[in-house]
């Protein structure tokens, strides 16, 4: 019989160590959109280099109501000087969340959603965000068939 055992290598791909998450913000203020990857080096996919930022992105716990968080690193202010640069504008700024593998031989990049970024609040060491994930909800989740015969105590 074959045992079957993972070795240290095998073991940090299963907690998810390659997995990495990108973020591109746009917003009219900015002259271009911004490609951060949370990782310490940069990463070229599909024509866009993604730079190497500290961010995270905090979901909320059940008892808690400030909904989800973005918490960018405010390195050398340069994400808050753009950032302030959208306050004063009635526009949110959009961000597109990717998760990409780069274990691989071509990192590929899976989207994970369009969120829209509003209520920062800036401090010297970082920025942090609610991100609005409403837009994501909208799945058709088809026809419910309901029986009585089957379901006699659901009310519906």
């Amino acid at each position: 019989m074959t045992r079957f055992e993972l070795d240290k290598n095998s073991f940090s791909r299963y907690l998810g160590r390659t997995v990495k998450m990108l973020i591109e913000l746009n917003h009219s203020a900015f002259e271009e959109p911004f490609y951060f990857i949370n990782d310490t080096k940069a990463l070229t996919i599909d024509g866009n280099t993604y730079q190497p930022y500290p961010f995270d992105i905090i979901l909320p716990a059940q008892s808690e109501t400030q909904g989800t968080q973005i918490v960018l690193s405010n390195v050398q202010n340069l994400a808050a000087n753009e950032i302030r640069k959208t306050i004063n504008s009635n526009e949110n700024i959009n961000l597109d969340l990717y998760i990409v593998n780069i274990e691989t031989d071509v990192a590929e990049k899976y989207p994970a959603g369009l969120f829209e970024v509003f209520d920062a609040n800036i401090t010297p060491e970082s920025i942090t965000a609610t991100i609005n994930i409403r837009h994501n909800l909208d799945i058709n989740l088809s026809t419910i068939c309901y029986y009585r015969q089957t379901f006699p105590n659901l009310y519906l």
